[in-house]
C-alpha cells in the first residue's frame, strides 16, 4: 500500500469522525435549546422512572405475596408435621425414659440409702421345738435385732409410676393398620431404647472420668485424648441408635401419615419439609433430620440432596438464632439460586408443651403500657421470693443432714418459711386480681366477680369459684401474665403420655378446662408447700390423668423456686418467659420451597412492564416537545425582564400573560417590582437615620428586634471636652462643618471595627458592639476603635492647623471616651409609632459615667475593670482608682487605656510603674509614701498628671481626716 493510499484512507476516516461529532453536537444543542428540550426529557424520564419504580415495587410485592402464599400453603402441613414429630419424639422419649427411669430409680435409690434409718430392738430368744416356737419363759435370754426403715428422703419414683408410663406409651404405639403393635415389635423398640440408655450411661461415666483426669496432675494428654475420642464415639452411637428408634416408630405409621399429608394439600413436588432436633444437631457438622417428606416422594427434584450443602449453612445459623430465642427471618438471605432452581427456605421453631409455650411467647411480643406496669409490680415480688429461697434451701439441706433426717413438714422453721413464701404468692395473686379487675373487657362479669371476692374476704369459710371469661386478645394476655408460672411448673414436672393431651386451645375455649387446670396448679403447689411426701399425693395423681409426675417433690421444689423468683419478662436478662421457651424448644422446622415457576411468571410480567415504560417514554418526549413550545416564548420574555430587574432596573413592566399560571406569574412579578421600589425607597430613607446594620436586621426579623433581648455587649460613649465653649465662638456654618467632619471620621472608625451607631447627642457619640449582630472579641474591637479615634483626632487637628480653619480652641479640642462591657437590654424601644434601636441597663449607665469621669482624671479613654480584663493582652492600661459611683453599692476599678502594648515608651512604662506603686501605698494608708511616688511618676513622665495630682490631694486630705478603720480603698464619688 502506497503512502498516498494510506493518507487517503486516513482522511476518509477523519471525515467520518467529524460527521459523527457533528451529530453529537446537534444532540448536545438539543439541551441548549432551553426548557423545551429539558421539559421533554424530564417528562419522559419521569414517566419511565415512575413506571420502572412501580414495576420494581410490584415485583417486590408479588415476590412477597408469593412467599406468603407458599408460607400459608405449607403452614397447615408444617403444623401437622411438627405435631407429628413432637408425638413421635414423645413416644421415643417415653420408651427411653421407661428404661432410663428404671435405671434412674435404681441409682437414685442407692444415692438415697444414706437417708434410711437403722432401727435396733431387743427381743426374747425363741427355740423351735418339734415345729413349735417357744421362749421357755425367758430362760434363753434376749437378743438384739436391727432393721432398715425407709424415711421421708429415701423414697423416690415407684415401680407403679414407671409401669403406668410404659402402659400408656404402648397404647399410643400403633401398627400401619392402626392396631396395637405386637409384643415382638414392642420388645424390639424397647431393646433399641435400652441401648440408648446404656450408651448414655456409658457417656456419663466417661464424662465423670474426664473430669477426674482434668483435676489430676499426673494425667497425660494422651489419656485425655483417648477418653475424648471414646466420648465422641459414644455420642455418634447415641445419635445413630436414637435415629434408628425414631425411624422404627415412624415406619409404623408411615402409610397413614403419607395419606394425611396428601389430604392436607401439600404438593410434595414443590415443598420439602424437614425437622431437626435442636439438642442433637446444634454442634454437628452433618445435620441429620428427624423427619423428611422426601421419604414420601424421593424422585422429586426438590428432594435432591445436591443443593443441601449450600442451604445447611443457613440451617446452622438459624439453629443458633432459635436457641437464643430469636425467631426472626431474613427471606432475602434465605433465597437461593441453584442451577435453574429458585429456592426459598423458611424456618420455624418447634415447641412442645403448648400450654406454657404460647403464654411465654405472648409475653415476648409487644406489650401494652398497662401490662408493663403490672410486670414491674410482679418483678418486685419476685425479688422478695428470691431472697426467701436462700434460707429455704439452707434449711432443707440441714434437715437432710440430720441423724436421722427430719421430714420438712415436721420442722417449724421450714413451715414458717413456707408460710411466708405462700403469703408472698398470695400477695402476687392479689396484685394480679386487682390488675385483672381493672383491665378485663367484661365489665358486668368484673362487677359480679368483685362482689364475690369481697364476700370471700368477709367469710373465708365459704369457697367461691371465680370465673373470668377469655373473650379477646387482652384476656389472653392477662391470662398469660397470671398463669404462666403455674402452666410452666406443670409442663416441666409432668411427663405427658401424649403431646396432644391438655390442649391450650381447649383451655381458652372451655371454662371447665380452665377450672381443672387451676385445680391442678393449686394441688401441685400444695404438695410442694406441705413437704409431707417426696412422691405425688393420690389426689394429685388423680388430677394428672394424662401423664405422670416425673420429678420428686424436692426436684419440683427447685423448679418452683426458679419460676417464682424470676420476673415474668424483662427486655434483657433471665426471666420466666425465656426460661420456659428454652426448656420447651424441641427443634426446628425447615420448609424448602421450589418457587422457580412463580418467579418466572413474575419476571415475564416485569419484562412486559419495562417495554411498556420505554414506549411511554418515547411518546412522552414527543408530546412534551410539542406542548412546551407554546410556553417557551412567554418564559423567555419573562426571563429577559427579570434579568433587567436583577441589574437594578426597577422601571420594568412585565406584560400580562393571560389567565393561566404564566399570567399569575407576571402579576406577581409586577407586584414584586412595585414592592422593591417601595422597599428601596424606605431603605434609603432609613439608611440616613439609622445604622445600616440595624436596618438590615430589621428587614430580616423586625419582630425579634422589637421584642428585645438581653445580651453581653460593649457600650461606647465619647464626648468633646468643653464643646460648649467652642460652639459659642463658631458660626452655625462653621459649627455644622466641624461637627460633620469630626462625626464622619469617628463614625467610620466605629463601623470599621464592627460597632453599631446608637445615636448622636450633639457632639457625643453612643455606640454598641455585639448587637444586633454577634461580633467576635467585641470588647477588644471597641478598644481598638477608641485608640484609633484618638489617633485620628490628632491627625485632624494637624490638618486644621495647617489649613488654618476653625478657631484655636477647635484646633486643640480633646475628646473623652468611656467603655464598659456586660449584660444589657437591647432592641427597639419607644412607642408603637416611634421607636429607636438602643441599649439600656446599669452597665450602659456606667459607661456614660466613665466618659464623664475622664475629665476628673485628665485621661482620654477610661475603661472599667471588666473591659481591662478582656483587653489586657493587647493594650497597655493603668489602674487609676477604685470608686463607688453615685447611687451604687458595688465598687468599680477605673483604668486608663493608654494605647497598644507594643507602642508605649519605656519612660511612660516607668512612670506607670511608679504610679502603681504609689496607688498600692495609698491602699495601704501610707499617705506620705504614696504622695512621693505620685510626684515621682509625674517627674518621670515629664508632664503633669491630673490623676496623680488628684490622688496626691486625696492623700493630704486623708492625713488630716483619716478614713475609717474598715476602709477598703474605695472612694465614693459624690457626683456623676
Amino acid at each position: 500500500m502506497t503512502t498516498d493510499q494510506i493518507e487517503s484512507q486516513t482522511s476518509s476516516f477523519l471525515r467520518k469522525i467529524r460527521n459523527q461529532l457533528k451529530w453529537i453536537g446537534h444532540f448536545r444543542n438539543l439541551f441548549y435549546l432551553g426548557i423545551r428540550a429539558k421539559l421533554a426529557i424530564f417528562t419522559g424520564t419521569l414517566i419511565a422512572f415512575t413506571v420502572m419504580i412501580l414495576t420494581a415495587i410490584d415485583v417486590h410485592q408479588q415476590t412477597e405475596i408469593l412467599t406468603q402464599s407458599y408460607e400459608k400453603e405449607a403452614s397447615i402441613s408444617r403444623h401437622y408435621i411438627s405435631g407429628l414429630v413432637l408425638e413421635l419424639e414423645n413416644l421415643s422419649n417415653s420408651l427411653i425414659r421407661v428404661e432410663s427411669f428404671r435405671e434412674k430409680v435404681k441409682r437414685q435409690s442407692q444415692a438415697l440409702r444414706k437417708y434410711r434409718t437403722k432401727i435396733v430392738t431387743q427381743e426374747t430368744k425363741e427355740l423351735n421345738l418339734f415345729g413349735f416356737k417357744t421362749k421357755l419363759f425367758g430362760v434363753l435370754g434376749k437378743e438384739r435385732k436391727s432393721s432398715i426403715k425407709e424415711t421421708y428422703y429415701s423414697v423416690y419414683l415407684s415401680k407403679a409410676d414407671i409401669d403406668e408410663l410404659e402402659k400408656n406409651t404402648k397404647i399410643l404405639l400403633k401398627d400401619p393398620n392402626g392396631l396395637a403393635i405386637s409384643d415382638e415389635t414392642y420388645s424390639k423398640l424397647k431393646n433399641i431404647a435400652h441401648q440408648v440408655v446404656v450408651l448414655e450411661a456409658d457417656l456419663n461415666e466417661q464424662k465423670q472420668k474426664l473430669e477426674e483426669l482434668r483435676v489430676s496432675e499426673k494425667t497425660s494428654e494422651k489419656e485425655k485424648q483417648n477418653l475424648e475420642q471414646e466420648m465422641d464415639h459414644l455420642k455418634k452411637g447415641i445419635e445413630k441408635t436414637r435415629n434408628q428408634l425414631d425411624q422404627s416408630i415412624l415406619e409404623l405409621s408411615l402409610p397413614k401419615q403419607h395419606k394425611k399429608i396428601e389430604e392436607l394439600g401439600l404438593n410434595m413436588s414443590q415443598y420439602r419439609i424437614q425437622t431437626f432436633p435442636v439438642v442433637f444437631n446444634q454442634s454437628r457438622e452433618n445435620l441429620i433430620p428427624s423427619f423428611d417428606t422426601k421419604i414420601f416422594k424421593p424422585e422429586a427434584s426438590i428432594n435432591s440432596n445436591i443443593f443441601l450443602n449450600d442451604i445447611d449453612i443457613s440451617l446452622k445459623d438459624s439453629i443458633s438464632k432459635i436457641i437464643s430465642l430469636d425467631f426472626s427471618q431474613d427471606t432475602n438471605k434465605n433465597s437461593y439460586t441453584i442451577g435453574k432452581m429458585e429456592l426459598q427456605v423458611l424456618y420455624s421453631p418447634i415447641f412442645k408443651n403448648q400450654n406454657s409455650t404460647q403464654r411465654a411467647d405472648r409475653l415476648k411480643k409487644e406489650l401494652p403500657d398497662f401490662a408493663k406496669r403490672y410486670l414491674q409490680q410482679d418483678a418486685n415480688i419476685a425479688l422478695k421470693v428470691r431472697e426467701l429461697v436462700i434460707p429455704l434451701k439452707k434449711r432443707v439441706q440441714e434437715l437432710k443432714e440430720k441423724k436421722p433426717p427430719i421430714p420438712p413438714f415436721r420442722d417449724k422453721t421450714f413451715n414458717d418459711l413456707y408460710a411466708r413464701y405462700s403469703k408472698l404468692i398470695e400477695e402476687r395473686q392479689t396484685v394480679f386480681e386487682t390488675f385483672r379487675n381493672e383491665y378485663s373487657e367484661d365489665k358486668k362479669s368484673l362487677k359480679e366477680t368483685s362482689q364475690k371476692l369481697n364476700v370471700s374476704k368477709r367469710a373465708r369459710s365459704v369457697k367461691t369459684k371465680v370465673f373470668f371469661p377469655i373473650q379477646n386478645e387482652n384476656d389472653v394476655l392477662i391470662d398469660a401474665l397470671g398463669e404462666l408460672r403455674n402452666a410452666g411448673l406443670e409442663d416441666l414436672i409432668v411427663l405427658r403420655f401424649s403431646q396432644n393431651l391438655g390442649n391450650y386451645s381447649d383451655y381458652l375455649k372451655y371454662p371447665k378446662e380452665q377450672n381443672l387446670s387451676k385445680e391442678r396448679w393449686k394441688s401441685i403447689r400444695e404438695w410442694i408447700y406441705s413437704g409431707r411426701s417426696e412422691t405425688p399425693t393420690p389426689q394429685l395423681k388423680k388430677l394428672i390423668s394424662y401423664g405422670i409426675v416425673s420429678h420428686s417433690r424436692a426436684e419440683a421444689e427447685e423448679i418452683l423456686w426458679s419460676l417464682d423468683s424470676k420476673p415474668l419478662f424483662v427486655e434483657s436478662g433471665d426471666d420466666v418467659s425465656s426460661a420456659i421457651l428454652s426448656a420447651n424448644l424441641s427443634g426446628i422446622s425447615r420448609t424448602i420451597v421450589d418457587r422457580t415457576e412463580g418467579l418466572e411468571t413474575i419476571q415475564k410480567n416485569k419484562n412486559s412492564a419495562v417495554a411498556t415504560a420505554l414506549l411511554i417514554c418515547v411518546a412522552s418526549l414527543i408530546l412534551a416537545i410539542l406542548i412546551s413550545g407554546f410556553v417557551v416564548q412567554k418564559i423567555k420574555r419573562i426571563i429577559f425582564h427579570a434579568k433587567a430587574v436583577g441589574q437594578g432596573n426597577l422601571e420594568v413592566q412585565f406584560e400580562q400573560g393571560g389567565k393561566d399560571e404564566l399570567g399569575t406569574l407576571t402579576i406577581a412579578l409586577n407586584s414584586m417590582v412595585t414592592g422593591l421600589k417601595e422597599r428601596e425607597k424606605i431603605k434609603n430613607i432609613l439608611g440616613t437615620m439609622i445604622d445600616p446594620v440595624v436596618v438590615k436586621e430589621a428587614m430580616v426579623d423586625l419582630a425579634a428586634l422589637k421584642r428585645g433581648s438581653e445580651k453581653r455587649i460593649t457600650a461606647f460613649f465619647s464626648d468633646v471636652a468643653n464643646f460648649s465653649n467652642i460652639s459659642e465662638k463658631l458660626t452655625s456654618i462653621e459649627l455644622a462643618s466641624l461637627l460633620n467632619e469630626y462625626l464622619s471620621a469617628m463614625t467610620l472608625i466605629l463601623k470599621k471595627h464592627e460597632g453599631v451607631l446608637d445615636k448622636y447627642i450633639g457632639d457625643a457619640i453612643v455606640g454598641i458592639f455585639n448587637a444586633p449582630v454577634e461580633v467576635d472579641e467585641h470588647c477588644i474591637k471597641a478598644a481598638r476603635a477608641a485608640v484609633e479615634m484618638i489617633e485620628t483626632l490628632e491627625r485632624l487637628r494637624q490638618e486644621w492647623k495647617a489649613k488654618k480653619v476653625y478657631i484655636v480652641e477647635a484646633q486643640e479640642m480633646q475628646i473623652r471616651i468611656g467603655l464598659n462591657t456586660g449584660l444589657a437590654k437591647v432592641g427597639f424601644m419607644g412607642t408603637d409609632s416611634i421607636s429607636a434601636y438602643t441599649m439600656m441597663g446599669d452597665m450602659v449607665n456606667l459607661a456614660a459615667r466613665l466618659e464623664a469621669a475622664g475629665k476628673d482624671y485628665g485621661v482620654s479613654i477610661l475603661v472599667s475593670g471588666s473591659v481591662q480584663r478582656e483587653i489586657k493582652e493587647e493594650f497597655f492600661t493603668r489602674l487609676l482608682d477604685v470608686v463607688r459611683v453615685k447611687g451604687k453599692n458595688e465598687s468599680v476599678q477605673l483604668y486608663e487605656l493608654i494605647g497598644r502594648a507594643d507602642n508605649v515608651s519605656e519612660r511612660l512604662e516607668a512612670s506607670v510603674l511608679e504610679f502603681s506603686e504609689g496607688f498600692e501605698a495609698y491602699l495601704n494608708r501610707e499617705w506620705s509614701l504614696a504622695q512621693e511616688l505620685f510626684e515621682s511618676s509625674q517627674i518621670t513622665r515629664g508632664v503633669k498628671d491630673k490623676a496623680a495630682i488628684l490622688l496626691t490631694e486625696r492623700c493630704e486630705e486623708y492625713k488630716r481626716n483619716p478614713p475609717e478603720k474598715n476602709w477598703d480603698g474605695v472612694y465614693t464619688r459624690t457626683h456623676k
